[in-house]
Order: C-alpha cells, then structure tokens, then sequence
C-alpha cells in the first residue's frame, strides 16, 4: 500500500510540473536536492520523462545525480546557500537551445527540502520576432508575391491541413476519451517534417495517457480493496474493530445532527477460553463462527462486528432498533435451544450473553456512554447464564 501511494504521490506531482510547463511556457521545470557528493544535485521530479529499460520493461527514470559546478551553476547553489531565491539567472545552452534558469528554495514546517528550477527558452521569442520581421518584407517586395502565393499553398498542402487534422483529434480526443484516434493520427502523419513527428508525439502521448489512467483506476480499486479487507474480520467474514471505531465515528457526527434512534448491543461468548484450552483452538474457531453467524442472523438490518477475540457488537437501527425487545428474546431462545441440543458437539452449543443500551438524552453524551451501559447489561446476562449454568 505504501509503494502504491508512492507511486500515485509521484505521478500527481509529476503532472503538476508538466501542466505548469505547459501553462507557462516553460522548456524544462524539476525538483532537485542536493546529493551526497560535493556539488551533486539528484533530480526527483523531472517534467520531461525520459526511460530507462528494466528487465526489458520501460520505466521512468528516477533520481538523476547529476554534478552541478559552481561556476556553472552559481545561481542554482546560491539559492541553496542562501535558502532565498537569486535575483539573477543562470544561463545554459542545451539541448533546449539558449534557456535562463530560475531557483526557488522549497520549505516545509521550516525546513529547507530541496529547490524548485524552471527554465525558459528566449530563442523562442526571438525566432518569433524575426519570423514576423521577414513577413513584413515579404509583404513590401510585390515582386514576391507569387513566390509568397506558393509557399502558402505549400504551407497549407502540406502543414496547414495536417496541424487541422490534428487539432480536430485532439478536440475529439478531449471530448469522447477515445484513445483509438491515436491510430488515426499516425495513418495522416506521413513524412519526416515536424507536423508529423509532432503528431506521432500526440498520438503516442495519447497512448500513454490512455493506458496511465486505466493503471490509475486499477489502483485505485485495488487500494480500495485493501481498504475494504483491513476493515475485515479474517475468522468470521464481518467487520472488525478498525471498522467499528469508523462507524463509532460515523454515529458522533450523526448525533452531532440530532440523529437518535440508534442503540448499541454488545455479545461475548462464554467459556471460550475452557474450548480452546480442552479441546483446541480449531474448536474454538467453529464456536466463534457459529455465534458470529447467530448474530447475523437475527439482527439482518444492523452491521455486525467483532471487536474482541470473543466479543461482539452490534449497532442498531432501523427495524432492529424498533424490534430489539423481541429479537434479543429470539436470540436468547436459540442460545437456549443449542444448550439443550445433545446432538451438538459441545463447542458447537455456543452460550453467548447479549446486552444491549438504546440511546437516552437523559443519560448518553456520547456514543461511547450507550457501549457502556449495553456492555453493562451483557455482564449481567452472562452472570446470569453462568448461574443457572
């Protein structure tokens, strides 16, 4: 549970990063901490994935130690000296062209964790500038008008119509969550500009974001799963104490509300203890069972736990709240029955002592005060099936 958690901790700030780079205009945002080595940083969350092959199997690669030299990286260091981020930049060139990098300590409670570094590709306006500046001296010379006629239908033949195909899938693709359009993209991405390859990049992330969600759903029912079984009786199949203090929880907050018709009956099985130590513990685990399965059914409308090795409880409501009288007389008749029962073995006459407390405003403040005055009651039963005993 743990590793999955982490996992899902992971991918969620991981995604964080690629949406900010995305919304931002960033080429690269990560999360570093410095390593153990002299001017070492090891990169734990890196917007742009790369793999790493395991066993065959593609993997994200994680904890990048990567050396970072102060001359190099003088602002990166001094926002980790300082604890503050440099007014400055560091500037790179890179696979990502001439960027400026930015820092940011991050803090939590006080404590300096690690920082924060995005980087931005000026390269990029610069182009922009320079493309809008060749236009506009396109559109002065009328001598280039028929060759700026051609190269707009070439633009529009070839780029053009392939960046609308595009964008249609991808507006389908965000509407009806269809990841067999991916197959469509790459059947009208021929060639080797950087539409296509562009487009076979969408279509492989569409790919990958089809397939993260169905391994995000199956996580998510295979934690909810685990969930469900921690809060389970391995013996007897219902729920056990973990699930009893939540419902105990669930009944504060509704009587917080005013909610009152609710009482609690507690049972605990008698002479247990003489079962497992005469005859064995196995013995002793079909005479649980066999009272869990008692309890069950005659209270069908309230959930049943088992909080103790030999302890029950339910919580009542609805018709078993109306009915409690009458179906506490019913259970103890079949207690009675199974006692008299000579064909049972003797860890199969199961003796259980019921008690039980029904919310009292005169006399409850609390949940826990109705278990006590229900547990009471119990105690006295058992006393008094002990006695005739």
């Amino acid at each position: 549970m743990q590793e999955a958690y982490g996992v899902y901790c992971h991918e969620h700030f991981l995604q964080l990063f690629e949406k900010a780079t995305q919304a931002f205009g960033l080429v690269y945002a990560y999360y570093i901490v410095p390593g153990e080595e002299e001017l070492h940083m090891i990169y734990l969350l890196d917007a742009i994935r790369e793999e790493v092959l395991i066993d065959g199997k593609p993997y994200i690669t994680l904890g990048i130690d990567v050396l970072e030299p102060l001359e190099e990286h003088a602002r990166m260091w001094e926002a980790w000296n300082t604890g503050m981020a440099p007014s400055g930049y560091d500037t790179y060139d890179n696979e990502f062209g001439k960027t400026y990098a930015w820092y940011s300590p991050v803090y939590l409670n006080g404590e300096k964790l690690g920082l924060i570094g995005l980087d931005v590709e000026i390269a990029d306006y610069n182009r922009a500038i320079a493309a809008n500046t060749a236009r506009q001296l396109i559109s002065i010379a009328v001598v280039l008008l028929l060759t700026e006629a051609i190269m707009l239908w070439v633009i529009n033949r070839f780029y053009l119509s392939k960046l609308r195909h595009l964008a249609e899938s991808i507006a389908h693709y965000a509407s009806n969550k269809d990841a067999s359009i991916a197959g469509k993209i790459e059947r009208n991405m021929l060639g080797h500009d950087e539409i296509c390859t562009l487009g076979s990049q969408t279509a492989m992330m569409i790919l990958e974001l089809d397939n993260y969600m169905k391994n995000l759903v199956e996580t998510t029912d295979a934690l909810s799963n685990m969930s469900q079984l921690a809060k389970k009786d391995a013996l007897t199949g219902v729920r056990n104490r973990l699930a009893y203090e939540e419902e105990l929880k669930r009944l504060t907050w509704r009587l917080a509300d005013g909610y009152t018709e609710f009482g609690v009956a507690v049972a605990d099985i008698n002479f247990l203890k003489r079962i497992n130590d005469t005859y064995g513990h196995e013995q002793g685990n079909v005479m649980i069972k066999k009272s869990c399965k008692l309890i069950c059914s005659v209270f069908t409308h309230s959930p049943v736990f088992r909080i103790g090795g030999d302890e029950f409880a339910v919580i009542l409501e609805n018709d078993d709240y109306r009915n409690i009288r009458e179906l506490v007389k019913r259970f103890n008749d079949s207690i009675d029955a199974l006692q008299k029962d000579d064909r049972l073995e003797i860890w199969e006459r199961c003796s259980v002592a019921i008690g039980y407390a029904l919310f009292d405003p005169q006399k409850d403040d609390s949940v826990s005060n109705i278990f006590k005055r229900a547990d009471k009651a119990m105690y006295a039963r058992k006393v008094e099936m002990k006695a005739l005993r």
